[in-house]
């Protein structure tokens, strides 16, 4: 909803991406302020999140060559391949084990997706296709080498020093290029605040959960992302869900539950 505000008013992609990971870093110094702490890390481990902010960074560029190219619906279905990739990359690392229930909740949720989304085969484009998975696997390594290469930091600390590394990439990028477009509105400026202080929250409560939960488990809790935008649509927006929707966004549910009752 804030998106479509933002965007409707002015305000473009690589702006919209600066200030999401902006008010992200600012969330987790904010946290960090509360908590009297500081961030203070080797040389190494600053290298680690300066490339796991190039990762968000590539992250959110694919997706929205994704998003361009693509129906918004497909190049959504696309990139949430990217459970899958994490459950297999875990698997091929030790972390986790490919287990039979696992493969059928990631399954049973991709299912749950495809009705949601209710996605067509129209329009589909290979450089579209190749950004909406690109994203996925990229993603797919943001959240592998997340605890790998900040071993030593905490999650407040590692995420602070990551998207403050995505804002200052982004933000060179989007001033060097051009690419910064403000809002023409007062209701542009809503639009932008909502967008990023909800991304900002959401993200930083990703990489703060994601050390308790690992990557798989994670991974298999976000499918439930674009069964909440569905459900925020319809009631905001007014925008219709369909019988099928709704069973998708029950598959995608049981799926969750049931990945969590295994883990137990």
């Amino acid at each position: 909803m804030f998106a479509r505000l933002a965007f409707a008013h002015g305000v473009n992609l690589f702006t919209a991406a600066m200030m999401r990971a902006g008010c992200a870093s600012l969330i987790v110094a904010l946290l960090l302020v509360a908590r009297r702490t500081w961030p203070r890390a080797s040389r190494r481990t600053l290298v680690g999140t300066l490339i796991l902010g190039v990762f968000v960074v590539g992250q959110t560029l694919l997706i929205q060559v994704g998003v361009k190219r693509l129906p918004v619906t497909v190049a959504l279905l696309l990139f949430y391949t990217y459970p899958f990739f994490v459950a297999i990359v875990s698997s091929m690392l030790g972390d986790h084990r490919l287990s039979p229930s696992l493969l059928g909740a990631l399954a049973l949720a991709f299912t749950g997706l495809i009705l949601v989304l209710g996605v067509a085969p129209d329009g589909v484009d290979p450089i579209g296709v190749a950004g909406a998975v690109g994203a996925a696997v990229v993603f797919t390594g943001t959240l592998i080498l997340t605890p790998r290469l900040a071993p030593d930091l905490g999650a407040p600390v590692r995420t602070f020093l990551m998207m403050t590394a995505a804002t200052t990439f982004l933000t060179v990028l989007s001033v060097s290029t051009g690419n910064v477009a403000w809002p023409d509105s007062g209701t542009g400026w809503i639009g932008l605040a909502g967008l990023a202080v909800l991304y900002g929250s959401g993200i930083v409560g990703l990489f703060l959960l994601l050390p308790k939960m690992g990557p798989v488990q994670t991974a298999v809790v976000l499918n439930l992302e674009p069964v909440f935008v569905a459900m925020i649509a319809w009631a905001t927006l007014g925008e219709s869900l369909t019988v099928l929707q709704m069973a998708g966004a029950a598959l995608v549910v049981c799926a969750v539950i049931y990945s969590q009752l295994r883990r137990r």
